[in-house]
């Protein structure tokens, strides 16, 4: 059984969509990442999570050398690229928001195995939308005085 293909967004709304930077204090629309991002925006995640620009590109699926042609030409992520992205930058806004704003103390909590987690890494656990969700509960139990 053939399953309906979604209807593609229109060309002027996928430029409108992506000519708006991602917002680190709310998730991103369904059309904003399906516009897909630019690629730029992985070296402003990643500054503000505090690794490495190549690590972060890996981290959502894009190759290194992948990620400089892309940059070099400019080109925009795929929709899967930019919903890994997403969730990185999701998660650090959730983490600035339970330390409150305290942006050392987020990037070392990612950084860092957590026992809530098993001893994962957050940033390990963000690659998957199921990780990802892991760590949105344990901050959001953080952020609420249930750690354990």
């Amino acid at each position: 059984m053939k399953h309906p293909r979604p209807s593609p967004v229109s060309a002027a709304r996928t430029a409108a969509v992506a000519a708006r930077p991602l917002h680190f204090a709310s998730y991103p629309t369904h059309d904003e990442i399906a516009a897909g991002y630019g690629v730029r925006l992985v070296q402003e995640v990643a500054g503000r999570l505090g690794i490495p620009t190549a690590d972060l590109a890996t981290r959502i699926g894009v190759a290194r050398s992948t990620f400089h042609r892309k940059l070099k030409g400019r080109a925009r992520l795929t929709e899967h690229e930019s919903d890994a992205l997403a969730r990185h930058s999701s998660l650090l806004s959730q983490a600035l928001a339970v330390f409150d704003g305290d942006e050392t103390a987020a990037r070392k909590w990612l950084g860092s195995a957590q026992i809530g987690l098993g001893d994962a890494v957050p940033l390990d656990l963000a690659q998957t939308t199921f990780g990802f969700r892991e760590v949105e509960k344990l901050l959001t139990r953080i952020d609420h005085g249930v750690y354990a």
